[in-house]
């Protein structure tokens, strides 16, 4: 019997195209059963560390004050992992084609919920991060989930970038010109992009790092554009550090209670 299969060799994919059998390519054009395949082990991972914090709770050989201070370190990689879960399950859901829901919330302490955790985490590493606003509360319509995680990544490329050249990783959230949108931007003082890199560092796949992936910026650009209709760039210079730069559309704002409210500041943090 003549069998039916082909035996010869695929042709070997272009220069920069992701073949069929890619991991990448699988990441890119299987979102849902990449996003299954992850939630299963830190889902796992988080059941473990509740139990592990059940036990430091436990320890009678520590002293109350390390106890609370353990306990307050494994409550934030807990929730670390709980908003990555999060995340996961938004991309499960719209690989599936559900809608999640798209309500209002405060985008302000969103962020700053962000990196209070994120300069913890990093802080034993030290890496410095900032965060300056001035902004009073203000709403975005979408998923707050979708923000930290576009922040995350782009808090992660920054740490990245400034290995090489350790310095402050700077955080700022305002108003655009105008008030009809508002302006994330992460800053680092690391070695800079090419201006010819400036657009394809958000493609898929395309990366610098020796282990990289390639995914990280382009999530950014993905949720930003699709989930929020905003635009994300670069201004950077080889060696000058980069600024990454999110603009989010800002719906009309519900005035404050009470005639000539004072709006409250918030300094750097």
């Amino acid at each position: 019997m003549t069998s039916s299969r082909r035996d010869a060799a695929p042709p070997p994919a272009e220069p920069g195209v992701a073949s069929l059998d890619d991991p990448l390519h699988q990441l890119v054009v299987m979102p849902g059963v990449i996003a299954h395949e992850v939630r299963n082990p830190l889902a796992a991972a988080r059941a473990g560390l509740q139990l592990a914090m059940e036990s430091v709770g436990k320890m009678a050989d520590i002293g109350a004050d390390r106890r609370l201070e353990l306990l307050g370190e494994l409550g934030d990689v807990g929730e670390a992992v709980d908003r990555a879960l999060e995340f996961l399950r938004a991309l499960s859901e719209r690989a599936r084609g559900v809608e999640r829901s798209r309500g209002r919330f405060d985008a302000v302490q969103a962020v700053r919920s962000c990196i209070e955790l994120e300069r913890r985490l990093l802080g034993p590493r030290g890496v410095a991060l900032e965060f300056e606003s001035a902004l009073p509360a203000t709403y975005l319509e979408g998923d707050p989930t979708l923000l930290y995680q576009v922040l995350l990544n782009l808090v992660a490329n920054a740490v990245h970038a400034s290995a090489a050249k350790p310095a402050p990783i700077r955080v700022s959230l305002e108003r655009e010109v105008g008030g009809d949108a508002l302006r994330l931007s992460v800053r680092d003082q690391g070695m800079g992009i090419p201006a010819h890199l400036h657009t394809r560092i958000f493609e898929p796949g395309y990366t610098t790092k020796v282990e990289g992936t390639g995914t990280g910026l382009a999530v950014v650009r993905t949720v930003t554009e699709q989930e929020f209709r905003g635009t994300v760039r670069v201004e950077s210079a080889p060696g000058a550090g980069a600024m990454f730069i999110v603009t989010l559309p800002a719906p009309p704002q519900r005035a404050p209670r009470g005639a000539g409210a004072a709006e409250h500041a918030a300094g750097p943090v």
